[in-house]
């Protein structure tokens, strides 16, 4: 269930979120980093060990959702999904990107129904973990040494591996996709999907020395 922020939450962030690290501030609402993270965004705020200071409406990638959502309601269930693998693939917000994510499974759902069948694997791979099918994730990943070759499976792997308490997986993958790709650094510090492993020294390590 969303965390639902009063007025007296949003008031403390603005006046403590400088001095205080994202974990104190989860337990302070009692709710997950990620979920505070994504909050911080929004109000354009930092905590203490933030790695970046972006406001979610000055996210150009924003526009892309905008216009991907607009294609949904003309029906262009093509261009919507063109429009929300870009900003699943490209955004830094885990929030925005949590979105995209959800309703790039809406339109491959929609391609499936209809008879047009998404041939790019990646696509399959995220329709698949938004379904929860995360041994079907892994086995897309996997085929042909995707995990191995491609920033995005390494990453959608690790995520699946992250979200089935495999943390030795976890780990691995994801510091080979931050090595191939080191924005993925920005996406595992605000991805909701890592939100268990937050806390744990070697989540950070991986985030600082990869």
């Amino acid at each position: 269930m969303a965390k639902r922020w009063k007025k007296e939450d949003v008031t403390y962030l603005k006046r403590y979120a400088k001095s205080r690290k994202l974990e104190e501030l989860a337990e302070r609402f009692n709710t997950d980093t990620g979920t505070v993270a994504d909050k911080l965004v929004d109000l354009g705020l930092t905590a203490l060990d933030s790695l970046a200071k972006v406001k979610l409406s000055d996210d150009p990638l924003v526009k892309v959702y905008e216009a991907g959502v607009q294609a949904m309601h003309k029906g262009s269930w093509k261009e919507a999904r063109k429009q929300f693998d870009r900003v699943a693939s490209e955004t830094d917000r885990g929030q925005l990107r949590s979105r995209a994510r959800t309703l790039l499974a809406v339109c491959d759902e929609r391609l499936d129904g209809g008879g047009e069948q998404a041939e790019d694997p990646f696509l399959k791979a995220v329709y698949e973990r938004n379904r929860g099918n995360l041994d079907e994730v892994l086995s897309i990943c996997a085929a042909g040494g995707r995990q191995s070759k491609d920033e995005r499976f390494a990453y959608l792997a690790a995520s699946a591996h992250a979200l089935k308490g495999d943390e030795e997986g976890a780990f691995k993958f994801l510091s080979l996709a931050i090595e191939m790709e080191p924005k993925n650094r920005v996406h595992a510090f605000y991805d909701p999907d890592f939100a268990r492993l937050r806390g744990q020294a070697e989540f950070a390590r991986i985030l600082e020395t990869v």
